[in-house]
């Protein structure tokens, strides 16, 4: 899949930024979630890329075998994949096309309706036979409600978790808290986190959202619960991380859940 090579992408991309700032400053954690939604109700999504992200798509097709995922759609308990701050669910459905039964989580009531209303026009044209469960859910990632609404344990109860542009969004003092929510939700000794580091060009000092973000960032976060078992530069991009993004993928250690902050 491509990106738009608009030459006034970057322009639009620095005035999207400006209006991020402007619509969180001085925005207490609490109503982050209301922000987020009046962007989805005016339809300013600048963060979306039409598509699945190609890095992501790269590393599915080809480390299958490392991740576990050759006998995914074969398995009699589907494994199952988080995409917390999903958007319209374009990865969602690519991790579905793997055989996982895929679950995307939004704090924004307007990206639910538009993530299953995208995945629905989509299953039409696809031959799903191997396809795991496409699940859109509204819910706060750090609170267990929505988890159990889909009658599940939140503790282990993801087999992978896959974060884009979800890290980057959180206000700075909610990192840890983030990294222990990751913990407690994937399994002990099995479980795969994928970060797709970004944006690692920016400057934590230019504030956010997206805040600024370097692949020192996860070690420090994620280095007592985590073992990262590949990190390597992607060969593909969306067009505003072309060149910077990084992949990296997380082992869950084995061990009680991580105690949440």
């Amino acid at each position: 899949m491509t990106t738009s090579t608009n030459p006034d992408a970057q322009v639009l991309s620095t005035d999207a930024r400006q209006r991020l700032l402007e619509q969180f400053s001085s925005t207490p954690s609490e109503q982050h979630g209301e922000k987020w939604a009046e962007l989805w109700t005016q339809n300013f999504l600048p963060w979306d890329k039409g598509c699945a992200s190609p890095s992501l798509e790269d590393l599915l097709a080809q480390k299958k075998q490392e991740l576990g995922l050759a006998c995914a759609s074969s398995s009699k308990a589907r494994k199952r994949v988080l995409v917390p701050g999903c958007g319209k669910g374009y990865d969602v459905l690519l991790f579905a096309s793997y055989g996982l039964d895929a679950v995307g989580v939004e704090i924004s009531p307007p990206a639910v309706v538009q993530a299953r209303a995208w995945v629905d026009s989509q299953l039409e044209k696809l031959d799903t036979i191997n396809y795991g469960s496409v699940t859109f859910i509204e819910g706060d990632f750090y609170k267990d409600t929505w988890v159990q609404s889909l009658s599940l344990e939140s503790a282990g109860t993801f087999d992978y978790i896959y974060d884009y542009t979800f890290l980057c969004a959180m206000p700075l003092d909610m990192r840890p808290a983030w990294a222990s929510r990751m913990a407690h939700l994937l399994r002990p000794g099995s479980g795969y986190l994928i970060c797709l580091e970004f944006p690692l060009y920016k400057p934590l000092e230019t504030g956010g959202p997206p805040w600024g973000l370097t692949s020192d960032t996860y070690v420090q976060l994620l280095g007592e619960n985590f073992e990262r078992e590949m990190h390597f530069q992607p060969e593909r991009w969306h067009d505003i991380g072309k060149g910077t993004d990084w992949m990296s993928v997380w082992r869950r250690r084995a061990g009680e859940a991580a105690a949440q902050l």
